[in-house]
């Protein structure tokens, strides 16, 4: 493996501060400004067909008990909202009556009844967490009944995570201490923007002391982990207008923050089309706001983590990315590797046993499904399974031990993966990757272009040439 010199890969996390954004070169974002997967699976979702063989997906799945099974990370997907916003690009249904929700829910039981033919039952479930839509749509006693059932049916692991997505705009805090009491102990907030103009704009308004008094309620509770989303790259914001915003949030002191850059994809999310009228910050702007908002997160004590996360040093996500341990899947980053994603609910993707399996996407259709309710999926090859372990790794911790993949897949990368360095031999001229004999680094400046770098070991992205990526949003 050959390569020119580039700048040294960033520091582990907590050894010196990171670039910014702001000193990206504007020679760089103009050209590697393009449409690219944001990998929370390899290969990505719109590679999975109709047409895969569900009984081979099945055995693979029973297989998967015996020998040494593999932990399970549990995803439960909750449709409803009580409106509708903008920027979404969620699978969602907006002011569904109680008695619809009730029928999904025994939807998502049933569909766990039968999942438990093919799946053993004793398998520890390490992870678990409720998204949507709005998981707190949920009454309260709906909510309740759906953990005791979920209880009742799997081996859910004492100290596991147990994650759920709640809307500030309408929870209580009676709802909050019962998620507390039904042993949920990481908890997410979608804020976006603090600014009133851009909640308007996006039909999303939120004030600041709601989501400040559930912090504090959450905090005098013992509970700290707290994670809150941001998004930049709205409608009407400014550099000015969301570093108010961050400078708010930071006072809160969330464990973490998820800064998101607003993904434009109306081809799979009608309802944003609303937003094309509206004044949109271009990839400069972008980028500008962005930058500002990082200088602002690490000035309050926060560290980059991934392409999107920042962490305090105390949360666990630093420790896997300093340990070259973090992952990523359909929820996002994390720090359980290795478990295989069983998710109940429309348009939930389960990835087991070598298997990508995708629910019915519509709510009707999901509950009079019978069996497994699955409509999409993916029989993994002994390829995809290596280029999923290179791309998680440059994508997740910016550095791919080239000798560890060699041993476990029995390759020489050098060979293998020939015309891939030499395609990203431009990368090693530009600063964005470090290419060694023993190993691949992503610098300090190809953080931001992380998504370019693993594109470049996309097979289907490559066989579909250039047209391939406009299904996907922009990288800036």
């Amino acid at each position: 493996m050959t390569g020119q010199k580039s700048p040294p890969t960033a520091p582990a996390a907590g050894k010196a501060r990171p670039m910014s954004p702001n000193q990206v070169p504007k020679a760089l974002l103009d050209k590697y400004q393009t449409s690219a997967p944001r990998y929370t699976s390899y290969p990505t979702a719109v590679q999975f067909t109709a047409a895969f063989d569900t009984a081979a997906a099945r055995e693979r799945w029973r297989a998967g008990n015996t020998g040494s099974p593999r932990d399970l990370s549990l995803y439960i997907h909750v449709p409803f909202c009580r409106q509708r916003c903008l920027y979404c690009g969620c699978h969602t249904r907006v002011g569904c009556s109680q008695e619809t929700v009730d029928r999904y829910l025994s939807g998502v039981l049933e569909h766990l009844d039968r999942t438990l033919e093919v799946l053993d039952p004793t398998r520890p479930v390490e992870q678990v967490s409720f998204g949507g839509g709005t998981p707190t749509y949920l009454g309260m006693q709906q909510m309740a009944d759906l953990v005791g059932a979920l209880k009742s049916r799997l081996t859910f692991t004492a100290g596991g995570e147990r994650a759920i997505e709640v809307d500030p705009r309408h929870v209580t805090e009676d709802y909050l201490d019962l998620l507390l009491s039904l042993g949920f102990n990481r908890f997410s907030f979608g804020i976006q923007d603090l600014d009133v103009s851009v909640q308007k704009a996006v039909k999303r308004e939120l004030p600041f002391e709601r989501i400040a008094a559930h912090m504090a309620h959450l905090h005098g509770k013992g509970m700290r982990a707290v994670n809150l989303d941001l998004i930049y790259g709205l409608p009407g914001q400014t550099v000015e207008s969301f570093s108010a915003t961050v400078d708010r949030i930071v006072t809160l002191r969330p464990t973490r923050i998820a800064l998101f850059g607003y993904a434009h994809v109306p081809w799979v999310s009608p309802h944003q089309k609303e937003l094309e009228g509206l004044p949109m910050p271009d990839a400069a702007q972008r980028m500008e706001i962005f930058g500002a908002a990082f200088e602002r997160l690490l000035d309050a004590g926060f560290r980059h983590v991934g392409m999107d996360h920042f962490a305090l040093p105390e949360d666990e996500l630093i420790s896997a990315l300093e340990s070259r341990t973090l992952s990523r899947n359909f929820m996002g980053y994390t720090t359980r590797r290795g478990l295989d994603l069983l998710a109940l609910g429309a348009s939930g993707i389960s990835s087991v046993s070598r298997t990508y399996t995708q629910n019915e996407k519509e709510i009707t259709p999901y509950v009079d499904m019978p069996g497994l309710k699955w409509v999409k999926g993916l029989l993994l090859s002994d390829e995809d399974l290596l280029r999923r372990e290179v791309i998680l790794d440059l994508f997740c911790n910016f550095h791919l031990d080239v000798r560890a993949v060699e041993r476990k897949f029995g390759i020489e990368f050098s060979s293998h993966f020939g015309p891939e360095l030499t395609a990203m031999a431009p990368m090693a001229d530009d600063g964005l990757v470090r290419i060694e004999p023993g190993a691949l680094d992503v610098t300090d400046v190809g953080r931001f272009f992380v998504r370019n770098v693993a594109m470049v070991f996309d097979q289907y992205v490559k066989a579909e040439g250039p047209s391939g990526t406009g299904r996907y949003s922009k990288v800036i």
